[in-house]
């Protein structure tokens, strides 16, 4: 129980490790609030949390591209919960993979949208709470696809690189109020997601999928992919006491992939 009494915003919380992350927090004692644009998604993860002997989650549905929505998200957990303690930035989208040259504008900009436009929101939005308390954490995932370069994902790239920069900044400015921003940087997780990823890459290039999807694990010092709760303990660690003097990090939690 070591968040009794606090609260946390998860985003992209309807599958993978943002419901895994909703349902840890609520075992640990937190009030939760977790957003996303698919509203059953949502309410499977608050069944989820519930019963695994936590708060019912407060469900919010919702864009993070749009600032109205971000700030009635953040107003609605402060009306429900009275405080904001956590900021924890998991929503993201993949785009299309296109060459740089194919590339368009919209794709690009939706994809700079959720990836980091609106995690800037989030953490404006939650800053006007958490600045007066002088306490509060802001976790927000990148990804080692932001570290090297991936052929047809240069706005996804870019999008995951630039949260590194605003990570640091964010430290650097709340850092005088008790604030810390850090920064997740995932591997290959074992989600849908990546598995969707794999079969469609597996399909362009005629491959196994399993196959594929070992020789994409081969890479790492660990060669395998990493599980979701793997890097929800990583974010519950960030979160804690315990972490109470990391700020500014970047911190890697991709089975060896990157170690740079």
């Amino acid at each position: 129980m070591r968040f009794e009494g606090k609260v946390a915003i998860i985003t992209g919380a309807g599958t993978g490790i943002g419901r895994d992350m909703a349902i840890e927090f609520a075992k640990e004692g937190a009030k939760v609030t977790i957003a996303a644009r698919r509203k059953e998604l949502l309410e499977e993860t608050a069944d989820l949390a519930e019963q695994a002997g936590g708060l019912r989650p407060l469900v919010v549905q919702m864009d993070l591209t749009h600032e109205d929505q971000v700030e009635d998200m953040v107003e609605q957990t402060v009306a429900a919960f009275d405080q904001v303690d956590y900021m924890i930035n998991n929503a993201a989208v993949p785009g299309k993979d296109l060459y740089v040259w194919e590339q368009t504008l919209q794709n690009w900009n939706d994809t700079f949208a959720t990836n980091l436009t609106a995690k800037f929101l989030t953490s404006r939005a939650c800053l006007k709470h958490m600045m007066p308390r002088r306490s509060g954490v802001i976790l927000t995932f990148s990804s080692t696809a932001a570290l090297g370069p991936y052929p047809r994902k240069s706005h996804y790239t870019a999008s995951k690189s630039g949260i590194f920069g605003f990570t640091r900044t964010l430290a650097q400015e709340v850092g005088p109020y008790g604030i810390r921003a850090n920064c997740i940087i995932p591997g290959a997780i074992n989600t849908e997601l990546l598995q969707n990823y794999i079969k469609r890459i597996a399909g362009e290039q005629g491959r196994d999928p399993g196959e594929l999807a070992k020789e994409m694990s081969s890479g790492s010092a660990l060669q395998r992919q990493v599980e979701p709760r793997e890097v929800t303990q990583t974010v519950m660690w960030l979160c804690s006491d315990d972490a109470s003097a990391i700020t500014g990090q970047m911190i890697r939690v991709c089975a060896g992939a990157a170690m740079w």
